[in-house]
């Protein structure tokens, strides 16, 4: 199946990614018709052979964080967008047999599927594996999730009700921050702000919610979310191998909570970090583009099956 954005009156609208044309694509970032050379010239020769091996598997689950690796990073988390090529690569990719497409993110469910363009059928692991669904793509196009049941204890519901309105309190202070609210815990971002307030926004993070008992604290690229459960990006992908049943895992992220992803990868899997922060990967990428140059190869390498 090959996915080609309509070209109508929203294409190019803002929120909406503009249509791809495959053509007149940069090849620097393959589409079809781009020839293997092509692929190789922009792979390292160690990650290509890797990708190649990893390609050879009966059936594949290609396990992806979301902002950073599909997406790049942006300061307004609404804004944020998958690359063109990108919606090609998953969409092609969805129409290969034995493979199998999850984003494994720390958004909330509901969001990341408004947000981002992923096939029928797509997999979702959410909150740093606290919440779990499918994409359903209907008849018009549009998508929504399909989403597990997410029962908190009345324990854990309170602590998140006291988290929230903590981080209300410091997001009024501090109005350029912005804060995420997910089923199961409270993010907020300093991106995009003056490194000191950015630092006193933090330090009233650590002192005040992310102190609470019971709350677990992730940290990320510019960003504190304080979690009423205990479940990992790791977990998330043991449980997606245990359902799927998969030969072999590709996971890819940028963010420190992929390490507990990558750390829980074996023999046959394969691990790829999305820039140049400090990881257990055998692999990395600079960022979103070349990242899928990785998933159009691996959409090459299927085809010729």
């Amino acid at each position: 199946m090959t996915h080609r954005p309509d070209d109508d009156a929203t294409a190019g609208a803002a929120g909406s990614p503009a249509a791809f044309d495959p053509a007149t694509f940069d090849p620097g970032v393959p589409g079809p018709g781009i020839d293997s050379p092509t692929f190789t010239a922009h792979l390292q020769p160690e990650l290509d052979a890797a990708v190649t091996a990893f390609a050879t598997h009966g059936t594949i689950l290609l396990a992806l964080d979301f902002d950073g690796v599909l997406a790049p990073l942006v300061d307004d988390p609404a804004a944020s967008a998958m690359t063109d090529a990108a919606v090609w690569a998953l969409h092609e990719l969805a129409g290969l047999t034995g493979v199998e497409i999850a984003i494994v993110t720390g958004r909330d469910a509901e969001t990341l599927v408004g947000l981002a363009d992923l096939p029928d059928g797509t997999r979702i692991v959410a909150s740093h594996g606290g919440e779990r669904g499918r994409v359903r793509v209907g008849g018009d196009g549009g998508a929504e999730l399909v989403a597990e049941p997410l029962d908190l204890d009345p324990e854990l519901v309170d602590l998140r009700g006291e988290v929230l309105r903590e981080v209300e309190a410091i997001h009024a202070a501090h109005p350029d921050t912005k804060i995420e609210r997910k089923p199961a815990s409270v993010t907020l971002h300093t991106r995009g702000m003056d490194e000191h307030e950015a630092r006193a926004v933090t330090t009233a993070l650590l002192g005040g919610p992310a102190g609470l008992p019971g709350v677990r604290v992730i940290s990320g690229h510019d960003m504190l979310e304080m979690s009423v459960l205990t479940v990992t990006k790791g977990d998330g992908v043991l449980d997606l191998r245990s359902e799927t049943g998969v030969d072999a895992i590709l996971y890819a992220g940028d963010d420190r909570t992929d390490e507990d992803a990558f750390a829980v990868l074996d023999g046959g899997d394969l691990g790829i970090k999305v820039g140049d922060a400090e990881t257990v990967a055998p692999f990395r990428v600079g960022d979103p583009d070349e990242f899928t140059v990785v998933l159009a190869r691996i959409a090459q390498l299927r085809s010729r099956d």
